[in-house]
């Protein structure tokens, strides 16, 4: 048989060009691959815009287009193209289902509840299975029937906005793949279309010009069975070449880009919410929102819930009716608590929530200061139940005089801990360099902390903090159960430096952690850098505890932890 004339299908030309950059695909995410994808899209609009790019040309883009839409399609494991594309275009358009379409059905047929009847749509594609296109311009041939392109559409750039509108739909389809299969596959179709929709219009233009093309010819041209860039049947092309970076997006020229991808996550998290609160006072609180206002789900539901039950408990002696009406409250309020992304209506929602803000307001000023509450707004009370944060003031000294200590990567470690944690947004890090025995009382009084961390020089009894002058100040170890009566707050103290727990028996907070004897530097940077990779991924105290020891032995060193707990 002569393989050279045998009529390669479009299937055909899927399997190949999805082959041969199959291993790239493999090391690719899905969302990666799209993103490509989208790319070489943009590079479509050569055909519409009367700004030329260097080096790309229409029908350069329009193949590189499928060169990535094939591949696209084996990420999610296509079986057949042409079965996906002919499920929802057999012959015919899947609104009207007429060829061609007539434009007044469809624009009356979208924007109802029910865009296609997919029953009457199955029956088209039995009815005309025998008669489905092979070849790539076969099925270039049928969109020209069901959608003909004119030389004004192709002026107007009809297909070119069609695209990225679907591109748009496609991405969402890709978004929720795992969860909805069938959207990807009528996207996905939708987007072919006008991939032919462009190569239909190009050819009335190139025959303006008495020319004439093959999109078949001119893919297997660029795509022959092999990566024409690496030579090889299966590409080994870098993940990123060289060549293709600039293609498209153009570098910004500044001489200091560091500073742009600098984000600091507490800094900006802190700001954010600030903004938050301002915006939603300019809408008038909750009121002003309370048609879409999530008070049926999810934090801020949960946190009305507490607050009405917090405060219920602080009032019961003083007031018990006003404590069974939020008590009241708060069980309806938990009763509307559906899932996040629901339809349902709220109900009831506006009467309650104007009722817990009343309830509020005639509390007496030595309750309202019991509860928390005085001198706020329902707003910013629920705003700090909803976001509760795990506060830590790490408290650094190593003073003149001293062993050097590390201390400044100790601090790194574990910053870069907390801004990688999934939890990153309830954790909140306070430090204080060089840090004097004053340092720590006052920044203890500045904020309500639960773990209270010193990293330093320590022995037997004391630890060594910095005077102003820069000098060594010995600060008995005990003096911190003294300091820490003031500060019921702080749950755990973390007392990283050498013996600082040698000779002590009784914790000074609910969970006191220390080192039973002399420690290296590294393993302390491991231990901390363990412990908040686990507190900011949410985990408990004795979960973090493990954590830091586990991340001392992966790396072959030796914690001499000790810990107390009350």
């Amino acid at each position: 048989m002569n393989t050279a004339s045998k009529l390669l299908t479009l299937d055909d030309l899927y399997k190949m060009v999805a082959h041969i950059y199959s291993e790239q695909n493999a090391h690719r995410p899905a969302s990666a691959t799209f993103a490509h994808f989208v790319e070489v899209c943009g590079m479509l609009t050569v055909h519409a815009r009367s700004k030329k790019r260097e080096g790309i040309n229409f029908m350069d883009s329009l193949c590189k287009a499928l060169g990535w839409y094939f591949p696209l399609l084996a990420k999610f494991k296509v079986s057949s193209v042409e079965e996906i594309i002919f499920r929802k275009y057999p012959n015919v358009c899947p609104y009207c289902r007429r060829r061609p379409h007539e434009d007044f059905i469809c624009k009356t047929t979208q924007g109802t509840a029910k865009t296609v009847d997919h029953i009457a749509l199955r029956a088209e594609r039995e009815k005309n299975a025998n008669n489905r296109p092979l070849g790539i311009s076969d099925w270039q041939a049928m969109f020209q029937r069901i959608y003909p392109r004119s030389l004004d559409d192709a002026r107007a750039s009809r297909s070119t906005l069609g695209l990225f509108e679907e591109l748009g739909e496609l991405a969402e389809a890709v978004r929720v793949f795992d969860r909805y299969p069938k959207y990807f596959a009528g996207e996905v179709a939708d987007v072919f279309s006008y991939l032919m929709g462009l190569a239909n219009e190009h050819m009335l233009l190139e025959q303006q010009s008495d020319k004439s093309f093959n999109l078949e010819n001119e893919l297997i041209k660029r795509y022959p069975g092999l990566c024409v860039q690496c030579g090889c049947l299966v590409c080994v092309c870098p993940l990123v070449p060289e060549s293709t970076v600039g293609r498209m997006a153009k570098e910004l020229d500044v001489s200091d880009i560091e500073h742009l991808f600098s984000m600091q996550h507490d800094e900006f998290s802190q700001q954010s919410r600030g903004i938050s609160a301002l915006v939603l006072e300019k809408l008038g609180g909750y009121s002003g929102v309370i048609e879409q206002f999530p008070f049926d789900r999810g934090d801020t539901n949960k946190a009305l819930v507490l607050l009405c039950l917090r405060v219920a408990d602080v009032v019961q002696a003083t007031d018990s009716l006003i404590a069974d009406s939020l008590r009241a409250t708060a069980i309806k309020i938990g009763a509307a608590a559906t899932y996040p992304g629901s339809k349902r209506p709220q109900t009831q929602i506006e009467s309650l929530v104007k009722s817990v803000r009343e309830t509020m307001g005639r509390l007496t000023p030595e309750l309202q200061s019991a509860t928390g509450t005085d001198g706020k707004s329902l707003e910013e009370t629920v705003a700090r139940a909803a976001s509760p944060k795990t506060q830590i003031l790490m408290i650094l000294s190593n003073p003149r005089g001293s062993k050097r200590l590390d201390l400044g990567r100790e601090q790194k470690a574990v910053q870069d801990a907390i801004t990688r944690g999934r939890a990153r947004d309830s954790v909140k890090l306070d430090t204080r360099n060089a840090a004097t025995a004053d340092d720590l009382r006052r920044a203890l009084l500045d904020g309500d902390y639960q773990i209270l961390h010193f990293s330093g020089h320590g022995d037997l009894e004391s630890l060594l903090f910095t005077t102003e002058a820069g000098k060594q100040a010995a600060t008995p170890i005990d003096a911190f159960g003294t300091i820490l009566k003031q500060h019921p707050t702080v749950t755990c103290l973390i007392l990283n430096a050498c013996d600082s727990m040698s000779s002590l028996n009784n914790p000074i907070a609910d969970y006191t952690i220390g080192m039973d004897s002399s420690v290296d530097d590294e393993a302390a940077i491991e231990f901390s850098r363990g412990f908040y990779d686990a507190v900011a991924a949410g985990r408990d105290i004795e979960y973090s505890i493990e954590e830091g020891k586990a991340s001392c032995e992966s790396k072959g060193l030796k914690i001499p932890v000790k810990v107390l707990k009350k």
